[in-house]
């Protein structure tokens, strides 16, 4: 038959166009988080209960694009922020990992003054992972996690009053190092009597303006002529400008070929504390007045913090009609709304209210920002994608905007890896309520500034059920201290409780306390939250880790652990310095940020060799603790053995069977100063080890005269300090399956 080159063309043109006519895998990605914006600052909450048995929202802000937007998309009423205050909740968002596991350990938010960056330069974050999976990532407005400035010398800048930036050079810590392919905004807080940042916009990695000669010398109270800032800087103006930087980067992102990324953090609607007031309310954002507009639900007239508040709904009802008339480059005959995951929320609760009383600003709630009750973590959120999560309906499943780095991957068919995300949990199937029963994964919350709590302490919610655990357990040096252990303090059942009335724990409810409690213990001494599923190994220690080194102990080191599954063990082995590896701090000294965790060095061509000798043991535990010896291995100083990776592995005469759910230890010798370091059992803020997955380590031990006991750290620890941790020093290989 005669080939028909017009039907073949008409066949080609038709799968060229029913291709085009997908929807890309991929949606473009969107967060909007306001500053300090409750529950009851939007009219999308009007009516809403937050709980089975509370009261619906009778009073609210009057938020009309929020409102609208809320009819056609999913309002979630249990969602937290991580923290109680800005940067810790923007740390975890960014990372995937809890609020206190990065070095701010005593409150939520950076001081006054220069800050060392609280994202490692080492670790995953949510836009370099994106960007790794083809989008373009953009952000603007207030970052607020810590920068780093060049003094002029390639050192950090570090004058208190940022007397020695050298404006003209390019930073050496921002956020285009940590997965932003652009950011246009402000470095963090803008409060004239507190904050010393400077009042100019940077883009990407360098300032706007360099000029130190024509900056001008603002600030109030004892800050006064110590801020410096640009010559047209207006604080009214953040929104406004934040606004057009939006809008720009979505009309660039309407010619390009990949999804993106936009993660819009506005100022507002925090203190502005300026000489003309509290707030700086501009007189118009996207054309509409804003200035004296703002209303309650019942028509009262409200002020200028909630003037702000309805800047912050205007700039996202701009945006969602940009969205809405621009065309979709990926997917032609669509717009950008049928094909992009919008997320509305706030980084915590109110900056206004009673401290320890219900608040109508956080939907009723108990207190506000800094507080660790609800009033202070529970936060509106609100989600769209077309498709997949609209309807205008209700979700009640607890989520956490830790979660937000495993959901967006899922969303962008990411598979995480063991080394990123740690505390963040999958919420995907719960947010499209493809399941059938509520989440109850465990999530843990951070900071409460002021009487009664101690500022580190932590919050485990599970289900209904919500456990404070005072201080010393974040943070174990705080003083007065718990010293590494997980005290219970107060439980709340939020189904019965919403409002936090109360909060003793009443002999009915100790039990499910000390449950909570020893799960917090779990999931903040091991370092991840979720499960890190590594790749199939035959090394119980994947992966080292990042604490600190130590070489200051006698005795024999080492950790309890029991199997999953029956496992044969083929080699003993040790972890072994690359010839350059040296701690960051001494090993029993109280953490800062300026000697934080981090990563070793990892090179196999520059081992040195031992620099002692070392014995390592692995024993079988019975039931009252006596201990078994079932292998043995001298490692001479010089020994060279089997090096992989930072380990180096000494090959057992016999192959081992060790058993399911049998209790061993496996310990090495160390002696102070012998030359041969181990990573400390505890990590101030660096990623924990990673083990195999049939391995459970129960607690880091030392032993002495067959004694074992908790791992000295800055003072004696609670046996807490020790449970589900390991010093990463003796390791084992298993023969694969």
């Amino acid at each position: 038959m005669t080939p028909n080159p017009a039907l073949a063309l008409l066949i080609l043109g038709t799968a060229i166009l029913c291709e085009a006519a997908e929807r890309p895998a991929q949606p473009n990605i969107i967060i909007m988080m306001a500053d300090d914006m409750g529950l009851g600052d939007t009219s999308a909450y009007l009516g809403k209960s937050l709980g089975p048995n509370a009261k619906p929202i009778a009073r609210t802000l009057r938020t009309p694009n929020l409102e609208d937007f809320a009819k056609q998309a999913v309002l979630f009423t249990d969602a937290h922020a991580p923290a109680s205050m800005c940067s810790s909740t923007r740390y975890s968002l960014l990372t995937g990992r809890f609020a206190h596991r990065a070095y701010l350990k005593y409150q939520g938010w950076l001081p006054h003054g220069p800050n060392t960056p609280m994202i490692h330069r080492n670790c995953p974050t949510l836009p370099g992972m994106l960007q790794r999976n083809g989008y373009t990532t953009a952000g603007v407005g207030k970052y607020h996690v810590g920068m780093s400035f060049d003094d002029g010398h390639g050192k950090a800048a570090d004058e208190y009053d940022f007397g020695d930036v050298d404006f003209t050079k390019p930073f050496l810590d921002g956020p285009t190092h940590h997965g932003f392919d652009e950011y246009f905004g402000v470095t963090g807080n803008t409060e004239d009597p507190l904050d010393l940042e400077p009042r100019i916009y940077f883009r990407n990695d360098r300032w706007t303006f360099t000029d130190r000669s024509k900056m001008q010398r603002i600030g109030m109270k004892s800050r006064a002529g110590r801020v410096l800032a640009a010559p047209d800087w207006d604080l009214s103006k953040l929104g406004p400008d934040y606004l057009r930087e939006v809008l720009a980067f979505i009309d660039r992102q309407s010619k390009a070929p990949n999804p993106f990324f936009l993660y819009y953090v506005p100022n507002a609607n925090h203190y502005q504390r300026h000489p003309g007031g509290d707030y700086a309310v501009p007189d118009r954002i996207a054309g509409i007045r804003i200035k004296g507009e703002s209303r309650y639900s019942d028509g009262a007239p409200a002020g200028d913090r909630e003037d702000m508040v309805l800047e912050n709904d205007t700039a996202f009802g701009e945006l969602i009609k940009t969205l809405r008339g621009t065309n979709d480059p990926r997917w032609p005959g669509h717009k950008l709304i049928e094909n992009t995951l919008i997320i509305f929320t706030s980084d915590n609760g109110p900056n206004v209210g009673d401290n320890l009383g219900t608040n109508q600003e956080s939907g009723g709630l108990r207190s506000k920002k800094a507080k660790i009750w609800e009033g202070g973590i529970r936060v509106p959120m609100i989600v769209y994608w077309e498709g997949h999560i609209e309807g205008g309906k209700i979700n009640r499943n607890v989520c956490s905007l830790t979660d937000l780095y495993a959901t967006l991957a899922s969303v962008a068919g990411h598979s995480l890896a063991a080394n990123e995300a740690h505390d963040s949990l999958d919420s995907l199937a719960y947010w499209k309520e493809d399941k059938e029963k509520p989440d109850n994964r465990a999530r843990v919350f951070f900071c409460h500034l002021g009487p009664p709590w101690s500022n580190d302490v932590l919050a485990i919610r599970k289900g209904h059920e919500k456990l404070l655990v005072d201080g010393g357990l974040a943070m174990p040096f705080i003083s007065p201290g718990q010293r590494g252990a997980s005290i219970p303090k107060a439980y709340y059942d939020l189904e019965s409780n919403l409002y936090e009335e109360g909060g003793d724990i009443t002999e009915a409810h100790s039990d499910r306390a000390g449950k909570l409690a020893a799960e917090l213990l779990r999931i903040h001494n091991r370092g991840h939250s979720r499960e890190l599923n590594p790749e199939d190994s035959d090394k119980l220690i994947v992966d080292d880790g990042w604490h600190n080194l130590r070489n200051d102990i006698n005795g024999h080191v080492g950790f309890e652990f029991r199997l999953r599954t029956d496992r044969i063990v083929s080699h003993l082995g040790l972890w072994d310095d690359q010839n350059k590896d040296a701690p960051v701090r001494p090993a029993r000294n109280i953490p800062t940020e300026f000697d934080r965790d981090r990563p070793s060095l990892g090179d196999n061509k520059n081992k040195s060799d031992l620099a002692a000798p070392h014995v390592i043991r692995l024993e079988e535990l019975d039931a009252s603790g006596k201990a078994r010896l079932i292998a043995k291995l001298g490692a001479p100083a010089g020994s060279k053995g089997k090096i992989e990776n930072e380990f180096r592995y000494f090959s057992l005469p016999e192959a081992l069977p060790l058993r399911t759910g049998q209790i061993y230890r496996l310990t090495m010798t160390t002696a102070a100063g012998d030359g041969d370091h181990f990573h400390d059992p505890g990590s101030f803020d660096g990623l924990p080890p990673v083990v195999h997955t049939d391995v459970e380590v129960i607690r880091a031990v030392l032993v002495r005269d067959h004694h074992s006991e908790v791992i000295p750290d800055f003072a004696d620890m609670h046996e807490d300090y020790a449970a589900f941790r390991l010093p990463v020093g003796p390791t084992l290989k298993f023969i694969p399956h």
